[in-house]
């Protein structure tokens, strides 16, 4: 029995594929945040703070040293108001492309700061006094760096600022100074906590989730093992239905395993048809020659009785069951591979299928059943076939359509094109068969009918399979096709 069973797979609203990508994108995106958040804790911890505020300072104290060099270098008989203009303009210049730092000079001579400047302070006049508060500490640590000739460094935490301030010596005439104040972010900063929260969460979603696809893939190929180990024992027909791709693969598996299911059992059916109709037709064989001497001698008496004017006995009774058998003889010999069988001409299965039709179409009227045509989709082209035999195998189908379907009942036939085949296909509305049957439908002599001989089916079934095709069967109760297979390609 050709049926194709396709289990229903329970596909879920995203399959694996669908979300290993979403999962691909949740781990980039947390490695994105995950980086983002480690350079802002980076950038707003203290230390990291204090250390790129010493780097600026260290590159403007050199600067102003240059810049002095290049300017004043033998200059120091001035008094302390030019002094101070002159070095405030190079310390306007030296300052000006950095953020937030102001600074000056210390003379050494003078013993006091002078050429203060604050240049990015961004104020609405520009600001030109030391700020009081770190004046003296300022002095003492140019002091110590003109003393010790050495860099000195200061870094002081005022409040909720960072301070960091730095001396550079200045040989012969004393030092230059840089101080830059910070702002400390705080320690319970809110977007600083949300980010981490936001990350933590976005690990946790991401850990359960991959851990619950680990789950669905284990389960998934533990479920496909143990299907499959049950379908070689026997214990099982089919693989369950799975979730997602496993439902598919396992949807793959099943067709597979019916299809060879399917092709076996052709293959069974054919092989045990094959030495039926050998065996078959070597009985033909052996018959047909005694029924021929039969005939001729039972002829011959009719003949000499006849002289006699002898009519009373049954001669030609006889002779007409002699006749059934010698038609039986004929029939039995279609199994006889050695026979001659019809040339193969171009024609139309299309055409063959509508003639069948047309032929049978009282006769399904008579016995008050309607019979339709259903012409294919697309015309079928010419292929090479045995017109007369396949005619005989569809109005074999048909008849047998008509016969097992109730008054009122309905009889489909059609052709289609699949893909490797053409298909012309009986269908009736009669009460199906059963499991039986359907294994020793196309036996010689066996048939379900009473009148039946059994050998229409295991006829039609011997012509096809000569011609590289096989009859397909599905039966249900209410419903029973019989479909004709013949390939395209003939090679």
């Amino acid at each position: 029995m050709e049926i194709l069973l396709k289990p229903n797979a329970i596909v879920p609203r995203w399959t694996l594929r669908q979300q290993l990508t979403i999962l691909t994108i949740l781990f980039l995106s947390l490695g994105v945040a995950a980086l983002w958040l480690l350079a802002e804790l980076f950038e707003s911890r203290s230390s990291a703070v204090m250390a790129r505020n010493q780097h600026e300072l260290a590159n403007a104290d050199a600067r102003l040293i240059k810049l002095f060099w290049e300017s004043y270098q033998g200059q120091s008989d001035k008094p302390n108001k030019q002094w101070d203009k002159q070095l405030q303009e190079l310390s306007k210049e030296a300052l000006a492309d950095e953020p937030r730092v102001e600074g000056g000079f210390y003379l050494l001579q003078k013993d006091r700061l002078l050429g203060y400047a604050y240049p990015t302070h961004g104020g609405a006049s520009p600001k030109k006094d030391i700020p009081k508060a770190e004046e003296k500490t300022i002095l003492e640590l140019a002091r110590r760096a003109t003393s010790q000739g050495l860099p000195q460094e200061l870094v002081l935490q005022p409040g909720l600022d960072l301070l960091v301030l730095r001396a550079d010596p200045l040989p012969l005439w004393g030092a230059v100074w840089t101080m830059k104040r910070t702002p400390l972010p705080s320690s319970k900063d809110a977007r600083q906590k949300v980010l981490s929260i936001l990350v933590v969460l976005m690990n946790l979603v991401v850990g359960a989730w991959t851990f619950y696809i680990a789950l669905q893939l284990h389960w998934g190929v533990q479920q496909l093992q143990q299907s499959i180990k049950a379908m070689e024992e026997g214990k099982a027909e089919q693989i369950p239905p799975l979730r997602a791709e496993m439902g598919l693969l396992g949807e793959a598996i099943n067709t597979m395993h019916d299809r060879r299911q399917q092709l076996e059992q052709r293959l069974r059916r054919v092989e045990r048809l094959a030495s039926l109709g050998q065996l078959v037709a070597g009985v033909a064989h052996e018959v047909r020659n005694p029924l021929a001497s039969m005939r001729l001698n039972l002829q011959y008496t009719q003949r000499q009785l006849q002289k006699q004017g002898i009519t009373n006995l049954p001669i030609c009774s006889l002779l007409e069951q002699i006749d059934r058998l010698e038609q039986l003889v004929r029939r039995l010999l279609y199994f006889d591979q050695n026979q001659q069988q019809e040339e193969l001409v171009p024609a139309s299965l299309e055409v063959v299928a509508e003639e069948s039709v047309t032929l049978l179409r009282l006769r399904a009227q008579e016995q008050g059943v309607t019979l339709v045509y259903c012409p294919a989709t697309k015309t079928l082209p010419q292929v090479p076939l045995r017109p007369r035999e396949l005619g005989q195998v569809m109005v074999n189908l048909i008849l047998n359509a008509i016969q097992a379907s109730p008054e009122g009942g309905q009889v489909l036939v059609g052709v289609e094109q699949q893909q490797d085949y053409f298909v012309t296909w009986v269908e009736d509305r009669g009460q199906g068969l059963s499991p039986f049957d359907r294994e020793r439908i196309f036996d010689p002599f066996y048939s379900t009918k009473p009148e039946g001989t059994g050998l229409g089916l295991a006829i039609s079934h011997e012509i096809i399979t000569r011609q590289g095709g096989y009859i397909g069967l599905d039966s249900q109760p209410g419903c029973t096709r019989f479909s004709v297979y013949l390939p395209k390609s003939r090679d």
